[in-house]
């Protein structure tokens, strides 16, 4: 099942063959994902398959998996966070086409007959990504100072709801 990963591949004619790729392609090399690391240096796995599925769609299932080094938006310093996907997509090439299949397969356009494995792996780890990466609390040298600040917005909060009609009869006595 290991091979060399093709830069660009027909995705139809890979899904008659019953094609599959496992190996490994370095964070470097993932211009996109790059952008949201402190450090490049590391490799995604990846396992893909292509078949045919019952209607004779071009389809690929597979998992692409990482450990990165992010930026905590907590604390800010640098947090390791393993990140995973397990994907399952038809191959495409037209909005109609995409429309009809099935909630279980993600559409993936085709333009030119061909594909980038690579794109694929990338986007699928770009997707997989935390929308805040965090420390776990436990871990995390900000979460005392984060606690005491959520307090302090809870007290301000609830003296804001004390009496919400305190107002009013302040208005009131001015009338009489």
């Amino acid at each position: 099942m290991s091979k060399r990963l093709p830069e660009h591949l027909d995705p139809w004619r890979f899904a008659d063959l019953g094609e599959a790729f496992a190996g490994s392609v370095a964070l470097q090399d993932l211009s996109r994902l790059r952008e949201s690391l402190l450090d490049d240096q590391g490799r995604a796995s990846f396992e893909l398959e292509f078949y045919r599925d019952e209607r004779r769609r071009a389809c690929l299932k597979g998992r692409v998996e990482a450990t990165l080094l992010l930026e905590c938006q907590r604390c800010l310093k640098a947090v390791l966070l393993k990140v995973s996907s397990d994907t399952a997509i038809a191959f495409v090439e037209g909005f109609d086409e995409a429309e009809q299949l099935p909630e279980a397969l993600d559409p993936w356009m085709v333009e030119d007959q061909r594909v980038s494995l690579q794109d694929l792996i990338e986007d699928e780890l770009l997707l997989a990504l935390p929308q805040v990466a965090m420390h776990p609390a436990d871990e995390c040298t900000a979460t005392d100072t984060g606690a005491r600040a959520d307090t302090a917005i809870e007290a301000a909060d609830e003296a804001e709801r004390e009496n919400p009609f305190a107002i009013l009869s302040g208005l009131k006595a001015t009338k009489d």
